[in-house]
């Protein structure tokens, strides 16, 4: 992604957290798993099969684990699909902190000093 398209993309009403394949955290939503592709104070984007149905108005529940242990659980209903992804938006959404820390926890392990 160019960086002016990655500019823009954040720039929202609530910051964003894109993670690479390799960082993505789990999603625990009725007996399954997905991974989580973004985060945001407001909503989560999931990587989803092209045969996981999704109803209007479904409330959306479950648990997202972190790779460094933590776990949170949330409550959203579909805002929409995207090819193999869907946007849940949140009753309540990710705290800050934990963004954060979540940033922190990727940036100190791919950074070069």
């Amino acid at each position: 992604m160019e960086k002016d398209e990655e500019q823009e993309e954040q720039h929202r009403n609530f910051f964003r957290l894109r993670y690479n394949e390799p960082e993505m955290p789990t999603f625990l939503w009725d007996g399954e798993s997905f991974r989580v592709s973004e985060i945001s104070e407001q909503g989560i984007r999931i990587e989803v099969k092209a045969d996981t149905q999704i109803f209007d108005g479904e409330v959306i529940a479950g648990v997202i684990q972190f790779d460094d242990g933590g776990e949170i659980e949330i409550q959203g209903k579909p805002l929409r699909r995207e090819e193999d992804e869907l946007v849940i938006k949140l009753h309540h959404g990710v705290e800050l902190k934990i963004m954060n820390k979540e940033q922190i926890r990727i940036r100190k392990k791919y950074s070069r000093d």
